[in-house]
């Protein structure tokens, strides 16, 4: 409950700068809070969100997909094998260097218009993301209690289950949230460049209409979703699959530096 209204005062902080700095701008091109809420109003009731929002999450959901599976094997490779570990250590570090945009232009230069573009934008860029994640978890696993765990004849399966993956779960989770942000601004900025529906396709749509409130309604319009995944989804699975976790700490400063 405390955290919730800590995060709804800060919410109402930045609206109230928001606004602060729209007194002194003409709407065209700094609208406030209230007329871009307006906005966002009239988008759902038109029911353009749902369809557009249906298509860049449908992008989302399945570059994020196959990114994860590739990075699950190159990341759990990488972690237990010194040669694996060199042989993609290079390829890893060369795709986190190649921004994104890069990707995208890439992508429309060699599908077209067509949602593969969109696809392959978000692969190449969290890939990368993903197998780090998974190859730093995958490291860091207790090799002494897998020992134990061998000595006590526990079979291959029952290891799997009930040493390796809970150890991996916080890695994985992590590194899914980190490719969820990033796949979400991947597919917009691709979505901008070659596409024909989508949050980015509408975004761009309104800059060429000099609207800066329908910029500003769609982004926002975004960013709510993108917001309720994390708290309504992608928090709670971590909650129940990280149960066993013993809770954090919580220390002040003075406790720290003392």
């Amino acid at each position: 409950m405390r955290a919730n209204l800590i995060r709804l005062l800060s919410a109402a902080v930045v609206l109230a700068i928001w606004q602060f700095i729209a007194l002194f701008h003409p709407p065209t091109y700094l609208p406030g809070p209230f007329l871009v809420f307006q906005e966002m109003g009239k988008i759902f009731a038109s029911g353009e969100f749902l369809v557009h929002m249906f298509w860049t999450l449908e992008r989302v959901l399945v570059g994020l997909v196959l990114s994860f599976s590739v990075a699950l094997i190159v990341g759990v490779f990488m972690g237990l094998s010194d040669f694996w570990e060199t042989c993609f250590d290079g390829p890893v570090l060369v795709g986190l260097a190649i921004p994104g945009l890069a990707w995208a232009v890439i992508g429309l230069m060699l599908f077209g218009l067509s949602e593969f573009t969109q696809i392959f934008a978000i692969f190449m860029v969290v890939t990368p993301i993903l197998a780090v994640n998974i190859w730093e978890g995958t490291k860091a696993l207790d090799r002494k209690l897998i020992e134990m765990t061998v000595v006590f004849k526990a079979t291959r399966p029952m290891i799997i289950r009930s040493v390796v993956l809970p150890q991996l779960i916080p890695y994985s989770l992590a590194a899914v949230r980190f490719g969820l942000a990033l796949a979400w601004k991947t597919v917009v900025i691709a979505e901008t460049f070659g596409a024909t529906s989508g949050i980015g396709y509408k975004i761009i749509e309104s800059r060429e209409l000099l609207s800066m409130r329908g910029v500003l309604a769609w982004t926002l319009s975004f960013t709510i979703v993108m917001i309720a995944l994390e708290f309504g989804i992608l928090k709670v699975v971590e909650a129940r699959l990280t149960a066993w976790r013993p809770k954090r700490a919580n220390l002040t400063i003075a406790q720290v530096t003392k």
